[in-house]
């Protein structure tokens, strides 16, 4: 995953007030005190095309943005695994995406009992993962992982379609009907868990990670013909690199 301060993982955090009203209303419901938390995170949104998505400028108009951070790792699971505990990869020891030195695995080793769900869990809250967890997670291997009430993630989802969710311990597979495309299986997901939670007045934290807009690039089938002529963003060329000798100098060097 190349730099997130031009393409990477996108992520919106909502906080939202509790309120004595119903959820019929449009607000949320909670225990007094108590603040819900619902974070998206896309993977490899780029931030040119934020211009295109009206719903992501509303929520930048309604709240905050901010242009210089830090980014731990730029790396996909490096990164999630940073979001998940606060910690950097040097202490999570998550660097790749892949064993021996990086993926699902080493995470689940060595972190996933300490994540801000295990610790909100703690504290009373429901909390739930939709979506993208880390790679290398199976949803048929490793089941729904500590700390989690609700949970709804796939494994190789990156094509929208034909993919197995895990849902609450159940694997259930998507095929390639209209209605199983996954970003829209986990937004409708989403929105009953944010509705139950209110009509429960529990507070809750609500992480929806989708695997659009990676490639290999599928839409939503109501969004396919939504932008005609747009072409994605093209750098300029590359320069070639000069010829090298064997010892790995430039050609021509002394």
């Amino acid at each position: 995953m190349t730099n997130l301060r031009r393409l990477g993982l996108l992520a919106a955090v909502l906080l939202l007030p509790l309120t004595t009203a119903g959820a019929c209303t449009g607000r949320l419901e909670a225990a007094p005190g108590r603040t819900n938390v619902v974070l998206v995170l896309t993977d490899d949104l780029a931030t040119n095309l934020v211009q295109y998505m009206p719903n992501v400028q509303k929520l930048a108009a309604e709240g905050t943005t901010f242009a210089n951070y830090t980014v731990t790792d730029s790396l996909c699971c490096p990164s999630r695994s940073s979001i998940l505990t606060g910690r950097f990869p040097h202490n999570t020891g998550v660097f790749t995406n892949t064993p021996p030195d990086g993926g699902y695995s080493v995470f689940a080793e060595q972190q996933e009992k300490d994540t801000f769900a295990t610790a909100l869990r703690d504290h009373g809250y429901r909390t739930a993962m939709m979506g993208k967890y880390l790679n290398g997670y199976g949803p048929g291997e490793h089941g729904v992982r500590p700390g989690w009430t609700d949970w709804a993630v796939a494994g190789n989802g990156y094509g929208g379609y034909d993919y197995d969710l895990n849902e609450n311990g159940t694997v259930r597979h998507y095929g390639k009907g209209p209605g199983d495309y996954l970003t829209t299986v986990i937004s409708g997901r989403a929105q009953r868990f944010i509705t139950d939670s209110a009509e429960a007045g529990d507070p809750f934290l609500l992480e929806v990670a989708t695997f659009t807009p990676h490639g290999p690039f599928v839409p939503a089938p109501e969004d396919k013909d939504a932008f005609p002529g747009l072409k994605a963003p093209r750098g300029p060329p590359s320069t070639p690199c000069p010829p090298t000798r064997r010892d790995g100098w430039p050609a021509g060097s002394r």
